[in-house]
Order: structure tokens, then sequence, then C-alpha cells
């Protein structure tokens, strides 16, 4: 779908270029601080009593180091109207989103100054559930790709979520189902085509989202998790994935230096509610590689080959692909240093590739 002619380049500007250095100054004194913070309770009580001091420390690790914008991307902001800090109903916290629009068009809702109609006129919606390791994160990451995808023609949800230590698995699955009911009992007030919703998500949001899907469509998964469904019919038309840890269970087997293992462990035990999330029930039901089907709706994975989850994406992308389901993905283990969710960063060229690739997988869907 395309709201109109697409003006993001493919080439970096000398401002944003000379922005560079100040955003890998802030990255490393933030995980400077992390090592040296995290070295010291690793000893301590962190472990032996609660997880929460780990979680606050680590939290510094997420600290936003700024992003270079794309070029044309003022243009593509010009055709977009954001209604910010909404909220959805939900049985947890932190439940409000931000609505990106496509101001042209007659779908543009209550964007143009019209009440717009529930059809199939209106613009397929994308919910995005943002990263932030389950522990932290916030809509406001989506700020610039949300933008991008409105500014092609699609209504973009960025929704926030509760998490951990104030909750812990699965409720950000639970409020992705609340979310996605909630568009739909919004789609006459914005004009939205509640009939074509896809789901998108970077990071733990990617594997949330991947979750959902397949608690959609996997025969016998919602009854092995207990996950209630949301009372809602419309089939989820596709998924976008950046970065995500898609086999929580090879993560809990991952190895490597006593700060990885910190890291892991402060992530499983808080997001997962136990210490001995290695070996538990939730640990092998989220882990979703190991619960699709054929139904699980076409999806777009993509992945850097720096402290990420690239061979997870491509597990998950292989494993669907066998399946039978449509596939597409980016991966670049041959590229230069790529970092997690570099796909958010247009200082990297590769972030362009993805972009191009994001909306070839739309227009198929459209198609």
């Amino acid at each position: 779908m395309d709201g109109g002619a697409d003006k993001v380049g493919s080439a970096v500007d000398v401002e944003t270029r000379r922005r560079e250095p100040r955003h890998r100054r802030h990255r490393v004194l933030a995980v400077m601080l992390i090592v040296l913070l995290g070295v010291g309770t690793l000893t301590g009580i962190t472990f032996g009593v609660s997880v929460v001091p780990s979680i606050l420390l680590l939290r510094l690790a997420f600290i936003d180091r700024g992003t270079t914008l794309p070029t044309g991307f003022g243009d593509a902001k010009s055709r977009v109207t954001v209604h910010r800090d909404l909220t959805y109903p939900s049985t947890a916290g932190r439940n409000t989103f931000d609505l990106y629009l496509p101001t042209s068009g007659k779908s543009a809702g209550e964007g143009a100054g019209g009440e717009g109609t529930a059809d199939s006129e209106g613009p397929p919606v994308i919910v995005w559930v943002h990263g932030g390791g389950y522990i932290t994160g916030d809509k406001s990451s989506l700020s610039t790709y949300g933008t991008l995808l409105a500014g092609q023609g699609y209504a973009v949800v960025a929704m926030n979520y509760d998490y951990a230590p104030d909750a812990t698995y699965p409720t950000p699955v639970v409020q992705l189902g609340e979310m996605v009911r909630h568009v739909e009992a919004i789609a006459k007030k914005y004009g939205l085509d509640s009939s074509r919703i896809l789901l998108g998500g970077d990071s733990a949001g990617a594997q949330i989202a991947a979750q959902f899907a397949a608690l959609e469509t996997t025969p016998g998964y919602r009854a092995l998790t207990g996950i209630r469904a949301p009372a809602r019919t419309t089939p989820i038309r596709g998924l976008i994935l950046f970065c995500g840890p898609y086999d929580l269970e090879s993560s809990a087997r991952k190895g490597g230096s006593a700060i990885e293992r910190w890291f892991i462990n402060t992530i499983g035990w808080g997001y997962l509610g136990r210490r001995d999330w290695k070996t538990s029930a939730e640990t092998s039901q989220a882990s979703i590689v190991n619960h699709l089907s054929r139904e699980f709706p076409p999806t777009y994975v993509t992945d850097g080959n720096y402290v990420s989850f690239p061979e997870q994406g491509r597990e998950l992308a292989g494993r669907l692909k066998n399946l039978g389901v449509q596939v597409a993905s980016s991966f670049f283990p041959n590229s230069p240093t790529l970092p997690h969710e570099f796909q958010f960063d247009f200082h990297y060229p590769q972030s362009y590739t993805v972009w191009k690739a994001v909306k070839g997988f739309l227009d198929e869907l459209d198609g």
C-alpha cells in the first residue's frame, strides 16, 4: 500500500554523519557502566534474594543513544498525523499507545477531520510491540519507523505494555491481545480497516508478537500455555519481526562471560518470574520455534550480526519455510558489524536494505 511517493533515500547525509561519534560515545559509556556495576553485584545479594536490583541496573544498558534519521524523513513526516498517549482497556499497567495515521487519502480518520468508516477503504493497521528486554522500553522508540510506515499508507499502533519486575510472563502477550481487540473497537472512529491487522515487533517485542501469532494459529498451543484468547475473530494478516529471541531454551543454555550470563539470567528470571526459569515450563512455552504451524501468518524476519539473535531468526525463518508459510528475510552474516536493532538507525546502509524489504513484503501482502 502506498500513501504517496516514497522519498526515503538510500544514503546518509552530511549532517547525520557528524552525529555518529556522539552516539557511539553514549553506547560505550553505558556499556562500561553496566560492566563496572554488574561485576560489583554479581557476588552480592542480587541473585540470592531478588532479581529486582539486577533489573534496575540492567535498564542502564537500554539508554537511548540516539539514531540517524533516513534521508527524506521530513517528507514522510509531512504525510502523517500522530495521536499520542491514547489508552486501551487492560488488566495490567502501562496500557497506552500512539496512533500514526496517514493524512492523505479518504481513510485518514480523525486526523483529516472526519469520523471514518471501519471498512476495506481504510488503511491496514500495524500493531507494533517495542523492545527492551522485557524489563524496559517505550512506544516512543518507534517514532521513526511508525512515521515511515504511516507515510506509506498504514495506520501504526505503537503500544506500551507492562514489564518486569512489575509484570511477568505472559502479561505482555495478554496485553497485545487486548490492544488488538481495542483496534477493532476504535476502527470506525479512526477510519481503520480492522480486517487487515498486522503485527510488528523488535527484540523482546518481536518474541511477544510471534508468540501471539502462534497462539492464534497453532492447534493446542493456547491450551498448553493457559493464555486466554481475546474476544476477536479476524486473523492476523502478517508479521514484521526485528532481532527477536525466538528460542528461549537456547538462550538459557548459552554460556559466555560472567557479564553475559548475568544479562541472560536477569532477563529470564525477571520476565518469567522464577529463579529456576531455565528449566521451567514457561521457558519451553515461550520458545516460539517449537510451537509453529502451517497456519502461521506470512512473516518478514531480520536481524543483525553482533550482540543479537541472528541464529534464532534464521531458525524461525527456516522452520516456517519448511511448513510452507510465506517468509521473507534479511540477514547479514558477512556484513560489517550490525548491532542489535540496527534497523532503526539509518547510519547503517543495511537499514535502507531492510526498509526496502519491509515495503516489498507489505506490498506483496496487499497484492
